[in-house]
């Protein structure tokens, strides 16, 4: 199974990136945010992906993360819900808004995504629900290194990004932070922004 793409950014848009491996060009649909945390083609890109067989031909759908990957691996486990479907919500909200929306019974939220009428909305609370609540309780217990850290880093990165930092030196600081303490999700911000004021 492919789990990840690794090489040359040749080419992106807002519905996909064109990655070139082993001398190969490999076309990858992605969710509109991930085309804003792409670097600038020509440089070195590494890409989560997931492998669907549409009309007996291969496709590739890509991500920034595995936590990424396999929300749309269980988008797709929901009936009515396909990858166009999948990739619009993961392009409009976070994991984070995605997961709050489908647990609280946010249905306003859920259908202001394009494609998602209210009926599938419905479904997609009644399916994953249970789901996600699993998967939270299975990250709720301290952790220690790179995984006590995992919960939060989207929605640090998300608020970086959005006070102007490149996905470059969010990563460069997930890196030298990473590890080093169990902090929650405020102290972990205040950390990052900190690193990335003094110019490192």
């Amino acid at each position: 199974m492919l789990s990840y793409l690794q090489g040359t950014l040749k080419e992106c848009s807002v519905q996909h990136a064109v990655v070139e491996a082993m001398g190969l060009g490999f076309h990858v649909f992605i969710p509109a945010s991930f085309y804003f945390q792409l670097p600038v083609p020509g440089s070195t890109v590494k890409i989560y992906t997931c492998l669907q067989i549409k009309d007996e031909e291969p496709v590739l759908y890509g991500f920034p993360g595995h936590n990424e990957r396999d929300f749309f691996k269980m988008l797709l486990g929901v009936s009515g819900i396909g990858p166009k479907a999948a990739l619009a919500l993961l392009g409009h909200l976070s994991l984070s808004q995605l997961s709050g929306a489908i647990l609280q019974e946010d249905l306003y939220t859920l259908t202001c995504i394009p494609g998602i009428g209210s009926k599938t909305a419905k479904r997609l609370v009644y399916e994953l629900k249970d789901k996600i609540n699993k998967r939270q309780a299975e990250t709720t217990a301290p952790a220690s290194g790179e995984e006590s850290h995992t919960q939060y880093w989207d929605d640090v990165q998300q608020a970086l990004l959005a006070l102007g930092y490149s996905i470059q030196e969010v990563t460069r600081a997930k890196k030298a932070l990473n590890g080093k303490e169990h902090l929650n999700m405020e102290e972990l911000f205040k950390k990052t922004l900190a690193f990335l004021a003094k110019g490192n």
